[in-house]
């Protein structure tokens, strides 16, 4: 079984270790909301949410260890995210393929002239590039509607 756990400052080397074993390009900075999944041999899936000045956050980094993938592992850390997303507004670029995944998860594609100049102006290069992504944010992106 997985324990969920949100890494303190001082565990960070402990995440950007597990994604040099998974051999995903990333490191975990300092600032940064980082939740993991763990198994008694240490951590097998790990999130990275970076704060943002506008009080949002900017989901990256999800990766789940490549010989548990495609075992609902990913999914049950997301739904172990589930109090942040609904507390916070965050935002993503998923590779389209991903788009199902983070839905269920919560998130929807956003207009990226809704978005702040940042995100849409980051999305917009990395589309450019031809990657493959878009804009998605979770449900506390959306603006309440009041009867």
């Amino acid at each position: 079984m997985y324990r969920f756990e949100q890494l303190s400052e001082v565990q960070l080397p402990l995440v950007n270790k597990f994604y040099k074993q998974a051999r995903y390009s990333s490191k975990a900075g300092r600032g940064e909301v980082v939740f993991v999944l763990k198994s008694d041999s240490g951590i097998v899936a790990a999130v990275r949410l970076q704060p943002k000045v506008d009080g949002w956050y900017f989901l990256r980094a999800m990766c789940v260890h490549p010989e548990i993938r495609r075992q609902g592992v990913g999914a049950l850390l997301m739904a172990s995210m589930r109090e942040f997303l609904l507390a916070h507004s965050v935002y993503c670029f998923p590779f389209d393929h991903l788009v199902t995944f983070y839905a269920q998860a919560g998130f929807h594609i956003e207009d990226l002239t809704a978005a702040p100049d940042f995100i849409r102006d980051a999305c917009s290069r990395y589309q450019q590039q031809g990657r493959k992504i878009c804009l998605m944010a979770n449900a506390a992106m959306r603006p309440q509607i009041k009867d």
